[in-house]
């Protein structure tokens, strides 16, 4: 089971802005590990704290580890409810500041703090970060591709921003109706007691 609630659209606390951190709390390190826990149980790339309830500009990435549909563990692995989960590479970013941008790319990005939808967003293709580590020493990232994206899309999170903030007004609209249409029947199917039929899991950030 995940270890935290991952709030969803339209939940409030995905629009206020997280704060950033002047000093380390000790605290800070299991909140770290159990965003994790959570963001590769979900499955997903990052994860903001915002999407916890937490209001502190901290995100955790992994982009790189697989899921292997299988119940035989390896040395390199750990068994995730029925998934193998390997090659993991986590990262966990405290105060991110990007500091230069090069380029742009298209990409399909999904949300697990908005399931079952996913759309196309423009985002720069690189770009340098300025943050701190779990332990406070500060550090410049450079990040490409689907790091660079990811990066992106949990800052948006700390700043109380969505995916969906980036698309056309009209369409953003028309998409924040029926999300909450959906939502909506989704909590009263549950509160009816109707077991909803799973869907397939895709990594969303």
């Amino acid at each position: 089971m995940p270890k935290l609630k991952v709030y969803k659209f339209p939940d409030t606390v995905l629009t206020q802005k997280a704060l950033p951190i002047a000093h380390i709390e000790s605290s800070f390190f299991q909140l770290a590990d159990d965003m994790l826990e959570t963001m590769y149980h979900a499955p997903g790339v990052g994860l903001a704290a915002n999407q916890v309830g937490i209001l502190k500009r901290i995100v955790v990435i992994d982009v790189d580890y697989t899921l292997e549909d299988s119940t035989e563990g390896s040395e390199d692995a750990e068994v995730l409810g029925k998934s193998i989960l390997k090659n993991k590479n986590p990262q966990i970013i405290l105060n991110p500041e990007i500091i230069y941008k090069e380029g742009s790319i298209l990409f399909k990005e999904g949300c697990l703090s908005v399931p079952g939808f996913s759309c196309e967003v423009k985002r720069a293709e690189k770009l340098k970060l300025k943050c701190q580590n779990i332990d406070g020493q500060e550090k410049i990232l450079s990040a490409e591709g689907l790091l660079a994206i990811a990066i992106q899309h949990e800052i948006d999170h700390l700043d109380g921003k969505l995916f969906i903030d980036r698309l056309s007004p009209l369409k953003k609209e028309m998409i924040k109706r029926k999300l909450k249409k959906e939502r909506l029947e989704r909590d009263q199917d549950e509160k009816d007691g109707i077991s909803l039929k799973p869907t397939k899991k895709e990594k969303g950030f």
